[in-house]
């Protein structure tokens, strides 16, 4: 092969990948987050808890994934076009649920669910409720087994909270947020 050739099919494979890393970047998130990543803030600003949070302090937001991050980094983009929540500004973080078990992180608000986790729930589930983090997820059956928030989906979509977990959360969402909420006793 000549070297003119030789550089042209370098160059065109450099440029197929380059394209290809831009189409993954610009994947739209699966109907199910991209409905998570919409309520998220609603669900935050209904948690009695973020008086714990001074004015000033950001609101820690971390999601959470078991392998890959593309999507936990999509829905931290997607979260940080908004700028404050409650007059507080977003502090979001995606990270592996191996190190977020393994760190003892003193100040979180939310964790969102960004892998379907199975065998892992519980593990977050206990995690979440120990730190009084608020735990969503955009997966369904998930609220079932134990998450704190999710939402539920009929001819619209509406929160979804586990009573039993707030509770051992020891989180408190505003009076009108339950109204609307379908509960999960």
């Amino acid at each position: 092969m000549k070297p003119a050739a030789r550089i042209l099919l370098v160059l065109a494979i450099c440029l197929s990948m380059a394209v290809g890393a831009q189409v993954r970047a610009q994947d739209p998130l699966p109907p199910r987050l991209q409905i998570g990543i919409n309520l998220l803030p609603a669900i935050i600003a209904a948690n009695n808890g973020l008086s714990k949070f001074g004015d000033d302090d950001s609101l820690p937001i971390y999601f959470v994934y078991l392998e890959d991050n593309h999507v936990a980094e999509l829905l931290k983009r997607s979260i940080s076009r908004i700028d404050k929540i409650k007059n507080r500004p977003l502090d979001a973080r995606a990270i592996s649920l191996q190190e977020l078990l393994a760190s003892d992180i003193v100040s979180m608000s939310t964790i969102f669910i960004a892998e379907k986790m199975d065998t892992r729930l519980d593990e977050l589930i206990e995690y979440s409720q120990t730190h009084r983090a608020l735990l969503f997820s955009p997966f369904k059956g998930d609220v079932d087994m134990g998450v704190a928030s999710g939402f539920y989906v009929t001819d619209r979509v509406r929160p979804l909270v586990n009573l039993e977990s707030l509770k051992q959360s020891k989180i408190q969402l505003k009076a009108f947020f339950l109204r609307i909420a379908v509960k999960h006793e």
